[in-house]
């Protein structure tokens, strides 16, 4: 009783700390974007949320005693779903429509992400059960410590396809489809954000293991402890140099860079944390920082916009987390036994992986496409242009007097309220379908509202300030 009580208790403690990865998130993705659109970040990370109502037992909680462990187990699936969901919200932020990604949230924390993580990490799910090896007579298991595929794959493929089908960000690419950096609001909120998910990762990592009653528990712990630390810095250093020394005329220290090569790093040895030798995890997290620039890279020249290059991070990373564990592990590793063992394993967690990708591929395509196709899914023209934290939330983010402008109150104007209601009367009209051809306000519309907002700030200034 005092054992399980004990571990209870980490369980409890680790996957609290996994949730407050949610704010780190909100700080990165808010940091990473516009101010025009910062309130609108903050809402949807702190409204993610998701609901057990599938399965054949324990719909929404009922028949789980106060007092069961069964209710731990679901605070730690929970804190591992919403994370997966929240991984979308960065790719496609500054241009979706709040109920678009609140739509395929409930569904990916309801139905997408709940079945893969039974079929990787519940006894009866198909890829836990494995295949028996008569000639070695071992049960060939999928290897997935702490959801390199399970939370990081179903997140980024999931931001893949959304960040695809709603389109990129007005401005984000020429004519000609050459790449146009839209610089960020707030390197500082970014960087907070970028330490608040590190720190949850170990969280996040030891949380897979959870136990502490067990006489090999505090070694097995410091193992994956050490693990996460030597990946992450393994990322950050490669994905820093490449994106410093791969064009020497323009390649800068990037602190962007180091950030997601860190993440990336953590991503990547979620699923070999507790397998992996310490060198082994370097060693991956080394090629991480690789794998992130390289995909960063390719998403962009496929004109897919992700402002936070969520994807090249938990899905790069990812795939690179689950392909790494059968050549590195330490009982049953290519690297190590060279038998045919370590070749089925490597097959099963490959059609795993596989498996996984193409489910959610498919869900995702699905979902996004049918609110795409609603006019559910994309803000209009003259909402992105304007910034959708006055049209959908009235509520600013910064203050006027922080952006060097005086005003004897901080809250948005009457007229810009004004705005925001005709940018969303609008955003009710039909359009024609395609994130392109969809008739937009016109420009010069646009323009003339943007001249009744900055005619009511100039009115509204300190007249003192003014002179």
């Amino acid at each position: 009783m005092a054992n399980e009580i004990a571990d209870d208790t980490n369980l409890t403690t680790l996957a609290s700390i996994v949730f407050f990865m949610q704010a780190g998130f909100a700080f990165l993705e808010a940091g990473s974007t516009r101010s025009k659109n910062t309130t609108n970040i903050l809402f949807k990370n702190f409204m993610s949320d998701g609901d057990a109502f599938l399965g054949t037992k324990y719909i929404f909680l009922s028949g789980v005693g106060q007092h069961s462990g069964e209710l731990v187990k679901w605070f730690v699936n929970y804190v591992y779903t919403i994370t997966a969901a929240t991984i979308v919200s960065g790719a496609m932020a500054e241009r979706t429509q709040m109920k678009g990604y609140f739509t395929f949230a409930i569904l990916c924390t309801g139905w997408v992400q709940p079945v893969v993580s039974h079929w990787a990490w519940a006894e009866q799910g198909w890829l836990k059960s494995g295949i028996f090896n008569e000639h070695y007579n071992v049960t060939i298991r999928y290897e997935d410590f702490a959801g390199s595929s399970v939370v990081h794959v179903v997140g980024g493929a999931s931001a893949l396809i959304g960040a695809a089908v709603v389109g990129a960000r007005k401005g984000r690419f020429d004519e000609r489809g050459n790449s146009i950096k839209i610089p960020a609001s707030a390197t500082a909120m970014s960087t907070l954000g970028g330490f608040i998910i590190i720190f949850g990762f170990f969280a996040f990592n030891l949380l897979s293991h959870g136990g502490l009653s067990k006489a090999n528990d505090g070694s097995l712990l410091g193992l994956i402890a050490v693990n996460c630390v030597l990946a992450s810095s393994g990322g950050s250093l490669t994905a820093l140099i490449y994106n410093r020394f791969r064009d020497k005329q323009i390649g800068k220290w990037s602190l962007s860079s180091a950030i997601n090569g860190s993440l990336v790093g953590m991503v990547s040895i979620s699923a070999g944390a507790s397998s992996i030798y310490p060198y082994g995890a370097f060693l991956v997290g080394l090629v991480s920082g690789v794998v992130y620039s390289l995909a960063a890279k390719l998403v962009e020249r496929y004109r897919v916009d992700d402002p936070l290059d969520a994807i090249a991070v938990h899905l790069g990373g990812g795939i690179l987390g689950t392909v790494s564990v059968p050549f590195l592990d330490s009982n049953y590793g290519l690297f190590y036994k060279r038998n045919i063992l370590s070749m089925w394993l490597i097959g099963w967690n490959l059609c795993g992986l596989f498996a996984i990708i193409i489910w959610t591929l498919m869900w995702a395509a699905l979902i996004f496409g049918i609110m795409s196709a609603l006019n559910f899914l994309r803000v209009t023209s003259a909402v992105e242009k304007q910034g959708i934290d006055v049209v959908q939330h009235g509520e600013k983010a910064y203050p006027y007097e922080m952006t060097g402008r005086s005003r004897s109150a901080s809250t948005t104007t009457v007229t810009e309220l004004r705005l925001g209601n005709r940018c969303q009367d609008e955003a009710q009209q039909p359009r024609e379908r395609g994130r392109d051809t969809a008739p937009y306000a016109q420009e010069e519309d646009v323009g003339s509202l943007q001249n009744l907002v900055n005619m009511s700030q100039s009115s509204e200034a300190d007249p003192v300030s003014a002179v």
